[in-house]
């Protein structure tokens, strides 16, 4: 750069010199800058003190549409723009990608977090044999040709954050580039405990890990996350639990509706399967475990359909529920990526009717 940079200046002095009356003028690139807004977008967040549930605004300008072509192959192919990455979370004193700073000096969750990059980017990222445009798209937000990009990032607790973390909107090179001029942060004054917009804690009235290795696989092996929402929570021990929408058991015997969302995705999103909105058919203690899940191993909560997934053994439960129903999957679980994480014994159930 330092060498560009010298050959340039050297051209435009010997230009000068042979024609000074017609001298060409340059134009510096404008810097990358971002505001922050309270949720209206026009009130500077300033020491506005936020919490779970809230929302920020991010105006960003001097944002490079046609910069950051390198990084991760995935899910952007190599000279596509990666775009970039806006995100609320809790950061490490040492955060910068390009100063080598590891991923989990990066706490975030994924409702606070934005991807800006260029329409005709977007329309470069391959859709097969992986659909990695939708992946971006669940985050996308447009940047215009002009460098500029508006986002909206809703703030919640990350799981994991690292010693000395600070909170703060930042900006940085998306899907593994490094820019440092795109490397901006806007403190932010954050509270973990409930505000006005917190959503409540849903109650943990069906509880269940799937398998026993079925978080572990995800989250390890895959380097992925297996989120809740919508009445659904994933605890730390990596077991799933739904609130209860309506139904009793009585005797033996009734129909129990769970409400809430469980996403189980790769990294890069390779794989991304939704468990949702549980039912329980129970007939003389014997109860039919339905879910409605993802139509293809990739396409998350975008189409849903119902599937019988386990038999669960409510034999002896009464109107508190069971500790530690035996269940048992069923054939025919879809999709296939589910199917092949339901070939071992599955986890034993905790149906919990009471507060």
């Amino acid at each position: 750069m330092k060498r560009l940079t010298g050959i340039t200046a050297a051209t435009t002095a010997l230009a000068c010199a042979l024609a000074p009356a017609v001298a060409p003028t340059a134009t510096a690139a404008p810097r990358a800058a971002i505001n922050v807004y309270l949720a209206d977008g026009t009130t500077p967040v300033g020491s506005t003190e936020l919490h779970p549930g809230d929302k920020l605004v991010v105006k960003g300008r001097g944002f490079d549409p046609n910069a950051n072509t390198s990084g991760f192959p995935l899910p952007v192919p190599p000279g596509v723009p990666h775009g970039t990455f806006i995100a609320f979370g809790a950061f490490a004193p040492h955060w910068k990608p390009s100063a080598g700073a590891p991923e989990s000096a990066r706490a975030t969750a994924r409702s606070g977090v934005q991807w800006a990059m260029s329409r005709s980017a977007l329309g470069r990222v391959p859709t097969a044999p992986f659909d990695f445009r939708r992946t971006i798209r669940q985050q996308w937000v447009p940047l215009r040709p002009n460098g500029t990009f508006t986002a909206t990032l809703k703030l919640s607790t990350p799981k994991a954050i690292p010693a000395g973390a600070r909170w703060g909107v930042y900006t940085y090179g998306g899907a593994g580039s490094d820019n440092p001029a795109q490397e901006l942060r806007v403190p932010v004054r954050y509270s973990t405990a409930p505000g006005p917009n917190t959503p409540a804690e849903p109650k943990r009235n069906l509880i269940w890990a799937y398998t026993p290795s079925f978080y572990r696989t995800v989250t390890g092996t895959t380097e992925g996350t297996v989120s809740g929402s919508d009445g659904a929570t994933v605890d730390k021990a990596g077991r799933m639990s739904y609130e209860l929408r309506d139904g009793v058991l009585r005797g033996g015997n009734g129909v129990l509706r769970f409400k809430g969302t469980v996403v189980a995705y790769t990294r890069f999103h390779l794989y991304e399967v939704a468990l949702a909105d549980p039912i329980l058919r129970v007939r003389g203690g014997r109860g039919v475990l339905s879910m409605r899940t993802s139509t293809t191993n990739m396409n998350g909560t975008d189409r849903l359909r119902r599937v019988d997934v386990a038999d669960v053994d409510l034999r002896g439960a009464g109107g508190a529920g069971k500790r530690g129903a035996a269940v048992r999957f069923r054939p025919g679980i879809s999709p296939e990526v589910l199917a092949l994480l339901s070939t071992g014994p599955a986890a034993p159930l905790d149906l919990r009717l009471t507060d």
